[in-house]
This record gives C-alpha cells, sequence and structure tokens, in this order.
C-alpha cells in the first residue's frame, strides 16, 4: 500500500472518532456491500457457501456462519490471492526463522495457538494490517496529550514492551518483529518480554529496559502491579495496555494506582486485532466502523442488548485476502445501547472470560511464585503432535493434564514429551516438587459457551 492510500484509511479512522452513530452505521453499511459483493465474486469458497443467498443482499442473518476448522479445511478456496498455497504456508508458519517475515514478500501471516479448538492461519492484506495499526490510536493516542505522560515517554526514551508468547507466528509476538525488522525506529524501541519466562527474570528484564508503554496479558501485568508494590520492580511507564485476558475494574484500578499511569483494555482477536478499545471512562468501545460484531446464542439467533451471548459473529471489514464473515470467535460478549458518558457513539461492550486460573505454587526455597495460563498451556501446545490440551490443579502438588494428539502422532510418546517439558518449565521457576500426570478424558468444551478454558484450578480459593 502506497503512502498516499494508508494515509487515507487513516484519516478516516480518525475523522470517524467523533461522528454519530447513524454515521457509524452508514460506514459500516457501505463496507459490508463491498465485502459482500468482492467475496462473492473473488473467494471460490464463499461463491458456493453463499449460493442460496439472494444476489445483492445485505442482510447478514441470510448468510450461513463460518467457522475455524471450515475456513482451514478450505483454505485454499477462501483466499482470494491464488499464489497463497495452504501447503507452503504451513511450512512458512512452521519455520520459526522468518517469523516477522512477510510471506511471498508481500503477507503478514498470524496463527492461533489453538486454545479454543483448533490451530487457525491468518493471512493479513495491507488494509488489515493498517487498520490493525491505527485503530488503537485513535482512543489511546489523545490520552497521553499531557505534561505528564509525554514526559515519561520521553524519559524512557519512546521504548515499547510488549509480554506476548513467542516461538510462533502469534499475532503479537510476530507482528512486534515484524515492525522491528521493517523500521529502524521498531529496531531500537521494542521489545518484546515473555510470559513463560520466571517472574524475577522478567522483572530483570524490564527494570533494565524501562518501557514507557507495556502492553500484555492482564494477569501478568497484575502481578507486575504487586511486584512494583514490593519494591522489586521500578518501572515508570506512561500507558499499560492489558490485553488478551478479561481484567476487572478493580484490577485496572490497582494498575492505575500502582504505577501512576493511563491504563486502557484492548480487546481483539489474531482474525481481527483491534475489536474494542477502552475510554477514559473505563467502558471498551467497539470499532463497528470497520468490524461488524454479533452477539448469539448457540444456535446462532441473535440475542437482546445487555444480554452476554454464547459467542460472537465477526465480519472483518478490512481483509480482503482472507475474508470473514460472521466468522464464530467462540468469545462471549455483551453489546449495549446505552452511550458512554465519554461522548463517542461507539457501542460499549463487554467480554466474558477467554483464559483461565493464576496458579500460585511453593518454590523449593518457599516462595510463593506465580503460573500464568498462557505461559503454561503454551508450554504443552508446543509440543509436537499436541492438537489441544487443558491443564488443571487437581491439589496442591498436583497437575492434571488432558490432551488430544494429532492423527500422526501416538498418544505415549507425545506425553513423555508433554510430561518433560512441564516438569522443565517448572523447574525454570524454582518449582521441583509437582506431580503431572495425565488425565483419561481428552479435552472437553464448557457445555454453555462450547469453548475450552485452557488453565484452571479446583482447589477452594
Amino acid at each position: 500500500m502506497n503512502p498516499f492510500e494508508r494515509g487515507k484509511i487513516t484519516l478516516d479512522v480518525w475523522r470517524a472518532r467523533g461522528v454519530t452513530r447513524e454515521e457509524i452505521e452508514a460506514r459500516q453499511r457501505r463496507r459490508l456491500a463491498k465485502l459482500l459483493s468482492f467475496v462473492r465474486r473473488q473467494s471460490r469458497f464463499y461463491k458456493q457457501h453463499y449460493a442460496d443467498v439472494p444476489e445483492g443482499s445485505t442482510d447478514l442473518t441470510q448468510y450461513p456462519p463460518v467457522t475455524k476448522p471450515m475456513l482451514m479445511e478450505h483454505f485454499d478456496d477462501v483466499v482470494t490471492d491464488t499464489a497463497i498455497i495452504k501447503n507452503e504456508i504451513d511450512e512458512f508458519v512452521a519455520d520459526e526463522t522468518k517469523i516477522g517475515e512477510r510471506y511471498l514478500g508481500k503477507y503478514p501471516v498470524w496463527t492461533t495457538s489453538g486454545t479454543t479448538g483448533e490451530p487457525g492461519v491468518f493471512v493479513q492484506d495491507e488494509t488489515a494490517l493498517t487498520i490493525s495499526d491505527v485503530l488503537g490510536d485513535r482512543w489511546i493516542v489523545p490520552a497521553l496529550v499531557g505534561i505528564s505522560p509525554l514526559s515519561r515517554i520521553l524519559t524512557q526514551n519512546l521504548h515499547i514492551g510488549l509480554v506476548a508468547v513467542s516461538g510462533g507466528h502469534f499475532a503479537g509476538a510476530a507482528g512486534l518483529e515484524m515492525m522491528r525488522r521493517e523500521s529502524i525506529y521498531g529496531e531500537r524501541r521494542l521489545q518484546l518480554f515473555s510470559p513463560k519466562s520466571p517472574i524475577d527474570d522478567l522483572i530483570v528484564a524490564l527494570n533494565q529496559y524501562q518501557p514507557a508503554i507495556l502492553e500484555g496479558y492482564s494477569t501478568v501485568l497484575v502481578e507486575l502491579a504487586q511486584a512494583q508494590q514490593d519494591g522489586r520492580l521500578d518501572i515508570s511507564p506512561a500507558l499499560l495496555l492489558p490485553t488478551a485476558e478479561p481484567i476487572s475494574a478493580t484490577q485496572k484500578r490497582l494498575l492505575r494506582d500502582t504505577f501512576d499511569c493511563i491504563v486502557r483494555e484492548l480487546y481483539g482477536a489474531t482474525e481481527f486485532v483491534p475489536i474494542a478499545v477502552e475510554c477514559e471512562h473505563g467502558n471498551l468501545h467497539a470499532n463497528t466502523d470497520w468490524v461488524v460484531l454479533e452477539p448469539v446464542d448457540e444456535d446462532y439467533q441473535p440475542v437482546e442488548p445487555g444480554t452476554p451471548s454464547d459467542t460472537v459473529l465477526v465480519t472483518s471489514l478490512s481483509n480482503r485476502v482472507q475474508p470473514l464473515v460472521r466468522y464464530d470467535l467462540g468469545d462471549s460478549i455483551t453489546l449495549y445501547e446505552e452511550r458512554c458518558p465519554c461522548g463517542s457513539e461507539f457501542p460499549i461492550m463487554e467480554v466474558g472470560g477467554r483464559q483461565g486460573d493464576v496458579l500460585q505454587f511453593e518454590t523449593d526455597e518457599g516462595e510463593e511464585v506465580p503460573i500464568f495460563p498462557l505461559a503454561l498451556s503454551s508450554v504443552v501446545e508446543e509440543v509436537p503432535g499436541v492438537h489441544r490440551t487443558q491443564i488443571i490443579r487437581t491439589a496442591p502438588t498436583t497437575l492434571q493434564v488432558r490432551f488430544a494428539v494429532t492423527a500422526d502422532a501416538t498418544e505415549e510418546e507425545v506425553w513423555k514429551h508433554i510430561e518433560r517439558e512441564l516438569q522443565s518449565f517448572l523447574r525454570d521457576h524454582g518449582i521441583s516438587r509437582i506431580t503431572v500426570e495425565a488425565a483419561s478424558e481428552t479435552p472437553q468444551r464448557e457445555k454453555r459457551s462450547g469453548k475450552f478454558r485452557h488453565v484452571w484450578s479446583e482447589l477452594e480459593k
């Protein structure tokens, strides 16, 4: 995309910040009509999938939903650039040396870890990438226009830190690495921190780096606030961006009070990164000028405003190379009709839980240390042959692992690898007296939501 086109999109994003709800909906309708017309012409999959839908219809309820397994099974027919081939892209994402590179020298590729049951591969075009970059800015940048935030940003040399799982083409880590590769600014001022690192190592690294802006898993940021209160951590960020996991108003207040900084929650997914951003009144606003959100029940029927959904159907209005139309994201959300006191006409939304519990273990020296859910589950997910997993703490020193294997793997060999990797991970955190056992059942979906929980404890809290 040339700078002029990128500038047009960026300008439109910022202009929409103060428009009426009617104008937001008009933007959405125009983009939706163009998208539906495009996918019916250019995507072989959608052309067949919508064969029974009247031509020219923009009523989304007439269009059958799609799921991640469905899109992965028909990947080559879904994408609209015939140069993109699933077998080749699988080889690309299997190569960790290519993290941060563009597939075919053109397309960023982001993968999901499979914690909701199926791993996914999602290709981004330039419009989608631009939207990922600028949608959050229209909510966050105005909050930083002040003497104190700007002073901190300059004092900390514009350092931006991201706490995200590495070792794969995940949106956070791969996106950051791409920016590091493609710009001098990114190379010097962007740094990735792994939640899989022992908490003390993470604290040391952050003390050395001194981020001006720190984005990452909500559970990790809350734990870092405790470390700051204890005097082990000493950073002065201007902005904290909790993401990827639910965070309560109380926890956000803890972050604000501890670090004396601006806190803005982000909600998104690999498939569409900037779904919603928090405003100064603590409400998440859905970016509905570029995404359509349909909160639905288990039968894909719409739920009333103010009612938590069983899942949400997402239609991305930015990505044409791998279109998502009524895509079952799997999250429970609640959309509200009420306006926000901040004055924005973008709808307010809330998000249900998507992750698991932070598990506290005692080290060999008797110290309590936290183990974060995404860090723990990713250890198992990275074992070759693992299709999906769940980890349950069934006793103070016992972890039970549910897992399912791929067709080319044997349970016995995979289990040996899982047990070895988990024990190694725990030892790295100073925890050696844990029994890791295989569950008799495979991972199970929650009956109500149909989702997989990642990590949780059955102990009384």
